[in-house]
């Protein structure tokens, strides 16, 4: 093993950085141009970054000269701490000295470079004392740790901005190369659409039109509904219609399961048959072309148990990296990833980081990803079997007696809106129009009414009434309400007039008790744009889930015994186009999906 070299001197260009800050203040004209490309963290004396964020207060507020320099500097007490007014004058002398008179633009681009290099070359050393720091814990695990260095190369990428100097005349030059080929890229995008990665079901297909890098996906449904068989059905259509390479992380069936059901899917053969070998000469030839074929699938199969989210992150990005092929991840499924260090001890926010996990990893490969999960039972128990979004969490119902709080000045009776005509309701918005919660509420403010039991949570003087799993904001988590407990402390908002200059505050207050109100008409409020919301002064959970950008719900219509193999498949959000429902038919003896005539 070679020895390593240490040097105690970080690379650093303070000549560079000199030049180039009195070129500024000398010639305050290429600043503009010059703040896209360089941060005030790319200087390495100190003295240099205070002038550098003085010099980008004072072009915000258009008084970019020397004279505001010196105020500014002084306003803030740190003009005698940079060296001064000697300071600035040696800055300008120095840039003077070598100051360029043939192209002043293509001089500070160099300049640039220079500062910025140093810079990059200042965090990967620094980043190299962390990756040694992180190697020597002893109970971090190998996936953490490439996860943790991943980052820190990643992170130096978007700490330099992208050089952008570009002249008209190249702006011009480009512009007339597109032009030229125009034609060319709209054949290569023709050719682009074959490859789209389609479903297999023509009605799904024409709501999504494909998917797309960067998607998260999520396939819900209740037990035993056919979630896995459903995706497996997707996969297998993908994969018969173009080639790509496939990921499949399975937390609940084994590697053996999952190649059964594709190879029932593909065949047409009962697995029940097929576990068994009660097949015939003319099923078993059928099955072995159908396992030929499926060997030329480029399918990997994870199903280490109790896989957590860095696990699955690290092995994805190890596989595209190595592969280069993968172009779709399934995970079967959300509710079985664990989590690794999780300071938060609720579960529902363990699902909401490891979504948001999933998320961002889809941005990073750009491909997309479908993630299974299960429905919560609050389906069950509505009027309305319909599936909402909100059934994939735990999230409750608010009475309709109760009033939902716009903003500082106005509020919403919730009864009152649900039974007033379209015009009244129209006019409403119309008047709160300048408030951006009450101007989405005609069309995408939907109530969903419904009988529960609701109990009553008092906090002294306050008191909302909810249903038992609707969650509220206890001082630093989000709790149900059969999760509280008396003497919790709770937060709610209240507004105070100062002159009037309104100013919300934030109120820390006790639950004094938790009593039983009434079977009663409860609403669920589903509002996409916002994460929390405000009712009768309390903080409320909004739990429409934010990260997945396509939400699929498997439900079955049970009144209905005759067809009771009919699966509705709803369309509950769509990022990339619109809503919508199609039904499929599905036979659990093959596991295969048609669509219905």
């Amino acid at each position: 093993m070679y020895n390593i070299v240490l040097n105690l001197m970080l690379p650093q260009n303070y000549v560079a950085e000199e030049i180039l800050l009195g070129t500024i203040l000398i010639n305050p004209t290429v600043f503009p141009q010059l703040m896209p490309c360089l941060k005030a963290d790319s200087f390495f004396v100190e003295s240099h970054r205070l002038i550098y964020k003085s010099l980008m207060v004072l072009h915000k507020s258009n008084k970019l000269d020397i004279i505001q320099l010196f105020y500014l500097l002084n306003d803030n007490g740190v003009l005698y701490s940079i060296g001064g007014v000697t300071k600035i004058i040696q800055l300008m002398k120095q840039s003077h000295m070598f100051m360029s008179s043939m192209n002043i633009y293509a001089y500070i681009q160099d300049l640039t470079i220079l500062v910025n290099n140093s810079y990059i070359k200042r965090l990967m050393i620094q980043y190299g004392y962390n990756v040694i720091k992180l190697a020597n814990v002893t109970f971090l695990p190998s996936h953490q740790l490439y996860n943790k260095v991943s980052e820190y190369l990643e992170s130096t990428v978007y700490k330099i901005p992208k050089e952008n100097f570009m002249t008209f005349r190249d702006l011009v030059a480009n512009l007339l190369l597109d032009l030229k080929y125009q034609n060319i890229n709209s054949k290569q995008m023709t050719k682009d659409k074959q490859d789209t990665i389609l479903l297999g079901f023509h009605k799904l297909d024409g709501l999504i039109n494909g998917l797309k890098g960067g998607d998260l996906i999520v396939i819900a449904g209740r037990p035993s509904i056919g979630k896995t068989s459903f995706v497996i059905n997707l996969v297998f259509n993908i994969l018969h219609s173009i080639s790509l390479g496939l990921c499949f992380f399975s937390l609940e069936m084994s590697k053996s399961q999952i190649v059964s059901k594709f190879v029932s899917v593909a065949s047409g053969l009962s697995i029940q048959n097929i576990y068994c070998g009660k097949l015939d000469s003319d099923q078993w030839y059928s099955l072995n072309q159908v396992c030929f074929n499926l060997m030329e699938y480029n399918v990997y199969i994870n199903d280490t148990p109790s896989m957590s989210i860095d696990y699955i992150e690290y092995t994805s990005k190890l596989l595209h990296q190595e592969t280069g092929n993968i172009q779709l991840i399934v995970i079967d499924y959300l509710q079985l990833i664990q989590i690794e260090n999780f300071i938060n001890d609720t579960r529902t926010q363990e699902l909401g980081y490891i979504t948001r996990k999933l998320k961002l990893l889809a941005q990073y490969l750009n491909i997309p990803i479908i993630v299974l999960s299960q429905l919560n039972r609050s389906i069950e128990s509505r009027v309305n079997k319909m599936p909402l979004l909100s059934d994939l969490r735990e999230s409750g119902c608010l009475i309709v007696y109760g009033c939902l709080n716009l903003n500082s000045f106005n509020s919403l009776h919730i009864q009152s809106f649900y039974y007033i005509d379209i015009f009244t309701k129209f006019n409403l918005v119309q008047i709160l129009s300048f408030n951006k919660l009450s101007h989405e509420l005609l069309n995408n403010l939907n109530f969903n009414i419904a009988l529960q039991y609701s109990f009553n949570f008092n906090s002294y003087s306050y008191t909302i009434s909810l249903t038992y799993n609707h969650k509220l904001y206890m001082k630093n988590i989000w709790l149900q309400l059969n999760q509280c407990f008396l003497n919790n402390i709770s937060i709610t908002s209240y507004l105070y007039n100062v002159y009037i200059c309104y100013i919300y505050f934030f109120e820390y207050m006790y639950i004094t008790d938790i009593l039983y109100y009434n079977y009663i008409h409860v609403f669920d409020v589903q509002e996409p744009s916002y994460m929390v919301l405000y009712f009768n002064t309390f903080i409320l959970h909004n739990s429409i889930e934010q990260d997945a950008d396509i939400v699929i719900i498997l439900s079955k219509n049970v009144n209905d015994f005759n067809s009771s193999n009919i699966i509705d498949v709803s369309l509950c959000k769509n990022r990339n186009g619109s809503t919508g429902l199609c039904q499929l038919t599905f036979t659990p003896t093959n596991s295969t999906f048609f669509s219905t005539k």
